[in-house]
């Protein structure tokens, strides 16, 4: 197999990856009633329906960076985006904010000696703490079914966004973070996974929550 046809493959598994866990997220939640979407399980913690809504802020997040890297790749410039705290304000709950932008140099270098896998095991597994960045601070009580068809769209975009530059090589576009470390294209919609498998098992412990509304069929969206 070319380079380029091992590039593509590599392109074409992250992304089916990415669409599974997000056929994943619609199954888990279709059927629930909007009194489950709005339910809070404690103080401080977030409802289905903003978990949800958390997810297609951080996607059109990362979209928006990919959009980037393609646009500076047709310029005919270096299609690399680093990002600093104040551009991606991420952090770890409990760490000021200031404290982690002093380490911004430190934690960079670190980040180039942890393999993506890594990184992405511990995101995926709630492992860490981290604190979303505020443009992916969710939109309290969305209705349950414009949630789900936004989940589907905004697939479909992201989806759009290959399928409109096929000739691209998304693995020579990198993204750094401090925090969040280095991702090749196909790499970060790897960790774009990882970070909706982290969600998931959040929605799956507010749905067992012993104070959870019970079921009733709703949410009638589907993936298409």
């Amino acid at each position: 197999m070319s380079a380029a046809a091992t590039r593509q493959t590599n392109l074409a598994e992250a992304l089916d990856e990415f669409r599974a866990t997000r056929e994943r997220t619609l199954a888990m939640v279709r059927g629930l009633t909007q009194e489950q979407f709005d339910f809070v399980p404690a103080p401080n913690r977030w409802s289905i329906g903003e978990v949800l809504d958390h997810m297609l802020l951080a996607e059109r997040l990362n979209r928006e960076q990919i959009e980037t890297l393609v646009k500076l790749k047709r310029e005919g410039r270096k299609p690399e985006l680093n990002l600093s705290f104040s551009d991606l304000d991420v952090s770890v709950a409990g760490v000021p904010q200031t404290l982690l932008s002093l380490l911004e140099a430190p934690l960079t270098l670190l980040n180039m000696f942890v393999p993506n896998s890594l990184r992405n095991y511990l995101t995926r597994n709630r492992l860490i703490p981290f604190r979303n960045p505020d443009a992916a601070t969710p939109r309290r009580r969305r209705p349950s079914a414009e949630l789900c068809s936004d989940l589907i769209a905004s697939l479909q975009e992201t989806q759009r966004l290959f399928q409109s530059n096929p000739h691209l090589d998304f693995e020579e576009m990198i993204v750094q973070h401090p925090l969040l470390g280095r991702y090749d294209v196909p790499g970060l919609l790897r960790f774009m996974s990882a970070h909706e498998e982290r969600h998931q098992s959040q929605i799956a412990s507010t749905q067992t929550a012993s104070s959870s509304p019970a079921p009733t069929r709703c949410c009638g969206a589907r993936y298409a």
